[in-house]
């Protein structure tokens, strides 16, 4: 017998952040960009805390939201124009400083497949996937108005980096109305320290909701069992 679903089963949104081939794979521009300015390891620990552990939550919340039929959003911070005037300075900035030593396109273009958003996390075809050129997808895209048009109140942020695009779309969600819900183990950050940090910092701003995957699917589950 089918039971009728809550409402609150189609207010809430999973916002999957800049989950991106570039960011993550080990010979991407990116990483060589990175090494060469800060050492081999600068990219060791958020690497490997994606694949040992920021992945397989994804993949989990992903399974939740779609048998649900829960909005899922992802966000990929790329470019549209090749001298990639349209991204944020400090973006842009980091571009021309490898291009300067002959790493071209350590931020790709969205046409890249280093653009694409990681293949153990890929989009439906069915879902929706919006590109940014700013820390906050609220800045340069039409994430808001998307949102609303979805009745969607409550956020579920998890991705990269944590204490960069994760934590200021968190705020301006916040700043715009949304309750937000940061999952502590699906994001991943530069160090555990910028990590704890963000979150921490968050909880005044976002309203402090955090969880980690296991508490939050299962607060979930008893509230919204599938039919």
């Amino acid at each position: 017998m089918n039971r009728r679903k809550p409402k609150e089963t189609a207010d809430q949104a999973l916002i999957i952040v800049d989950m991106q081939n570039y960011y993550l794979q080990s010979d991407a521009p990116f990483a060589r960009f990175h090494a060469l300015r800060a050492g081999d390891d600068a990219l060791d620990y958020i690497q490997q805390r994606v694949n040992r552990i920021v992945l397989p939550n994804i993949g989990r919340l992903l399974f939740f939201f779609r048998e649900r039929g829960r909005p899922v959003v992802f966000l990929r911070l790329c470019a549209q124009k090749a001298d990639r005037s349209d991204l944020h300075p400090a973006f842009r900035a980091v571009w021309r400083d490898g291009a300067n030593i002959d790493i071209p396109d350590v931020y790709p273009l969205a046409s890249d497949p280093l653009a694409e958003v990681h293949p153990a996390i890929a989009p439906r075809p069915s879902e929706i996937v919006i590109n940014k050129t700013t820390f906050s997808a609220f800045t340069s895209t039409r994430l808001d108005e998307i949102l609303r048009e979805l009745c969607v109140h409550t956020l579920v942020f998890a991705g990269l980096a944590t204490s960069q695009c994760v934590d200021t779309t968190a705020r301006d969600a916040a700043d715009r109305g949304y309750t937000v819900i940061h999952i502590e183990d699906g994001q991943a950050d530069y160090n555990e320290m910028f990590h704890n940090a963000s979150l921490f910092a968050s909880r005044g701003v976002c309203g402090g909701l955090l969880y980690e995957t296991d508490e939050y699917l299962e607060r979930q589950t008893i509230l919204f069992p599938v039919d």
